[in-house]
């Protein structure tokens, strides 16, 4: 990725950050997209390491204007736009019978709407010929949990968008993929699963590999995807789930 121009849209928290910081370990010129102004100055100090070519833009993807801001003048700064990475969403956990209808929209407005927003706003910055795109979905979008059914639909609904932008724009050799992880283990996931609502859920039993992802594991996966190593690869989804989508594993 030396010398190519990434975007990583909410690139000033988890996943995002991870990978706007292997981007710029990579020798990219990495521009971060996130809403919370404050953030994005943190994480660029955070990631403004001797050699790095980081800079960083609020804007809300629920608004297309400010997105249109954004991306025109990160490409301004960096050239153009080689690759974009989108990992921003929300997860608002509610039963369908209890969630209500501005969660439910917002979920949609962030997770598949929002993906589609950022398109638009990337496209004129792309290259003539080539350019990779990477949404990161979830293998809820394939394996969904009760109390999540707005999420779910809204991850499979983005994998859906990914597959059809991919069909779209192969004429310009423009790649379009998705990585879909199952739940990370951070401190935010160790505590949902400590509550007795939960009913002693537990995620490593029903994983093959026998362990929780962590951002690593998902970060290696977009940082292929962007790469020239996938270069005949498109309009997929790679699982990053330890085989949990796969079907139940052998009992230990």
């Amino acid at each position: 990725m030396i010398g190519k121009s990434v975007f990583v849209v909410g690139g000033a928290s988890g996943i995002g950050l991870a990978a706007a910081r292997h981007f710029i370990a990579c020798g990219a010129a990495t521009t971060i997209v996130d809403v919370s102004a404050e953030k994005v100055e943190v994480a660029k100090r955070t990631l403004a390491v001797p050699g790095a070519r980081v800079q960083g833009y609020a804007a809300d993807i629920r608004e297309p204007a400010s997105l249109q801001l954004a991306f025109a003048q990160g490409a301004a700064g960096h050239g153009g736009v080689d690759a974009l990475v989108f990992t921003a969403g929300v997860l608002l956990p509610a039963t369908l019978s209890e969630m209500t209808d501005a969660d439910y929209d917002m979920t949609f407005d962030v997770n598949t709407k929002g993906f589609w927003r950022c398109f638009q706003a990337a496209e004129p910055y792309f290259p003539d010929i080539g350019g990779a795109i990477v949404a990161v979905s979830s293998a809820a979008g394939q394996r969904p949990k009760a109390g999540n059914g707005a999420y779910a639909a809204s991850k499979a609904a983005l994998q859906f968008l990914v597959r059809t932008l991919a069909l779209e724009v192969a004429h310009r050799q423009l790649r379009v993929n998705c990585v879909a992880p199952s739940m990370l283990d951070t401190p935010m996931t160790k505590k949902i699963l400590a509550s007795p609502s939960e009913g002693k859920f537990t995620l490593t039993s029903a994983t093959p590999l026998g362990r929780m992802c962590i951002p690593a594991d998902v970060v290696q996966a977009i940082a292929f995807l962007c790469s020239d190593q996938a270069s005949f690869i498109t309009g997929t989804t790679l699982a990053v789930d330890g085989g949990s989508t796969a079907g139940v594993p052998l009992a230990s």
